[in-house]
């Protein structure tokens, strides 16, 4: 007996136990407010706040954007009181989103779904008012008899003797008022609540059309959910962090030059840029932003080289090897395309020279916000101040990161065998502390004026670039072949020559002067047999074999004020008479 008292004891209180056990869920909604953004990829950071009863609770996050890389997601709290973070799990999901045709999202659509629940419960509240009303009527209409009723009598269905009823006759006018009173304020009523009814029936109707013409739209999303444990009730807050895939930034930088005048010394103006993209599907919307050099998505580790093993094949025969003035052809040739195609990219960066005009100021200019850097032993950060939002469509945001002041030092360039123009350059040192400038497109101005784009490649602190502004039209350049002849040498070896002459004239009509540097070329051999040779007359070169290019010879010199200089280029080249040369 007892034990079967027991028994049902523990069956009755059996699912009040388990139940207790299962944390509370809490559906929270959090926002992104940090991200740092990567060459490649992201780091996103979101808040959420949060309200904790004592106990176990799950917090829910739903609004984190599914492509986000698991493995990186990490949880942190904080709190008016110290509380317990468990387990994290993650899991891609199906939520109602708002598009761009107006589709109603998760939270409208429970709003409306909860107006027609609160319009439908009113409406039912009203048929109780409405029945209630009713049966006041009918009440009154029955009140009518009592006059034509003995004191005692019950009311008889049937009609029933008329008697001398209950009351007097002097009382029945006041009965009567007071029943039609009654009775026509319970008409009232039940317009009044019909009237409300069908307003309400109207309005559910307009809903109920609205959620079927606007159905829900379906879009992945990544939950979270956060197991946490707090010993008593408290507020507090928690940072979720992750990383993306699907953003980048690239630096491009604005270079201005004041070439100066008489008594005033050049200036360069080099503004650092970053133009920054995301699709990761979420928004970015005012958000601290910070930019970093660093590249998480390259690896950790080095690559490792597996071991390449050599052997000969049995019964293979071994292919003939190429004639002797093959490869010779073939590095020739290559050269000069490469130097034809240096030569021809300086060429179309040329535009017309801009005068230099003096503006007077009447207006403070507007200043660009800079950002802050923190730089580290492996990589820097740049803190854009403000806040800034960003769109998932892959349009590029551009921001303004750093600007520096150089003093650059100015040289004329000419490569008159392929260009007859003269092309100003501007050569500068990068800061010993700087952090290092990362490759990146350049928009060159000059004098205030447009001048072309160009391109920057990795520059560390302390190393030195130069930089192509266009076309200098004050600087005249024409080259001309004087003599060229060909013959043959020798009494006993015969051999074949080629001799060439060139003049390059270049003329200063600035009203300063210049420093000038004039490149030029001679053919160079790979073969013994073949001798190239610079003849007396020439003018010596500054330089040789300019970047390792054999063949490259430049002239450096300072031309001043209205001056003109005469280069000679003479030189000959000389061959075996039964063989030909490939030029």
């Amino acid at each position: 007996m007892h034990y079967r008292f027991l028994a049902l004891v523990f069956t009755f209180f059996l699912p009040l136990t388990n139940s207790s056990v299962h944390a509370v869920e809490v559906l929270t909604k959090s926002a992104v407010t940090k991200v740092t953004v990567f060459p490649s990829g992201a780091q996103i950071v979101r808040t959420a706040k949060i309200d904790l009863a004592a106990g176990d609770q799950i917090i829910v996050l739903q609004d984190l954007p599914e492509r986000l890389i698991p493995s990186s997601l990490r949880v942190e709290g904080a709190g008016e009181k110290s509380f317990e973070i468990g387990s994290v799990d993650s899991k891609r999901i199906y939520v109602n989103v708002k598009n761009k045709q107006g589709v109603l999202d998760k939270n409208e659509r429970q709003k409306l779904e909860d107006i027609i629940e609160r319009l439908s419960d009113e409406n039912t509240l009203l048929t109780s008012r409405i029945n209630a009303a009713q049966t006041q009527r009918r009440l009154m209409e029955r009140l009518t008899d009592l006059p034509g009723r003995s004191p005692g009598r019950p009311f008889d269905k049937q009609g029933g003797d008329s008697g001398a009823g209950m009351f007097s006759v002097e009382s029945w006018g006041q009965i009567f008022d007071l029943i039609g009173a009654r009775m026509s304020v319970a008409d009232d009523l039940i317009l009044q609540y019909r009237k409300e009814q069908r307003k309400k029936t109207k309005d559910i109707a307009k809903l109920k059309k609205r959620l079927s013409e606007q159905p829900a739209k379906k879009e992945r999303q990544m939950e979270v959910r956060v197991a946490v444990h707090a010993s008593e009730q408290m507020s507090g807050s928690l940072k979720i962090k992750y990383q993306v895939r699907e953003a980048s930034w690239r630096p491009f930088y604005d270079a201005r030059l004041a070439t100066g005048e008489k008594g005033v010394k050049p200036m360069l103006s080099l503004t650092r840029r970053a133009g920054i993209r995301q699709w990761s599907g979420e928004d970015w919307s005012n958000v601290k932003l910070s930019l970093s050099t660093t590249s998480p998505q390259k690896g950790s580790q080095a690559p490792v080289l597996v071991p390449k093993r050599l052997d000969l094949l049995s019964n293979i025969p071994v292919a003939a090897k190429p004639a002797p003035g093959y490869l010779a052809d073939k590095v020739r040739g290559r050269g000069r395309g490469m130097a034809r195609t240096e030569m021809m990219s300086q060429d179309t960066a040329a535009a017309p020279l801009a005068p230099v005009v003096e503006l007077k100021k009447r207006r403070m200019m507007a200043r660009e916000r800079r950002a802050s850097v923190k730089q580290y032993t492996f990589q820097a950060v740049f803190g854009i101040p403000g806040l800034i939002s960003i769109l998932p469509t892959g349009d590029e945001k551009k921001v303004a990161i750093s600007s520096d002041k150089l003093e650059p030092s100015l040289k004329i360039r000419a490569v008159p065998k392929v260009n007859s123009t003269a092309f100003l350059y501007a050569k500068f040192t990068h800061d010993k502390k700087a952090t290092p400038l990362l490759p990146g497109s350049v928009a060159l101005y000059r004098d205030g004026t447009f001048a072309g784009n160009g391109s920057m490649p990795l520059i560390n602190a302390g190393d030195e670039y130069e930089l192509g502004f266009g076309a200098d039209e004050a600087v005249k350049v024409v080259r001309a072949e004087i003599k060229r002849t060909k013959g043959k040498a020798g009494v006993f070896t015969k051999s074949k020559t080629d001799e060439q002459r060139y003049t390059i004239k270049i003329t200063n009509l600035h009203q300063t002067a210049i420093d000038m540097e004039v490149i030029d070329q001679i053919p160079y051999s790979v073969n013994e047999n073949v001798v190239v040779r610079l003849l007396p007359s020439s003018t010596t070169p500054s330089r040789q074999n300019i970047k390792d290019k054999r063949g490259i010879l430049a002239w450096d010199f300072k031309l001043g004020e209205g001056q003109e200089k005469l280069i000679n280029l003479d030189y000959t080249i000389t061959w075996p008479a039964d063989r030909r040369l490939r030029r």
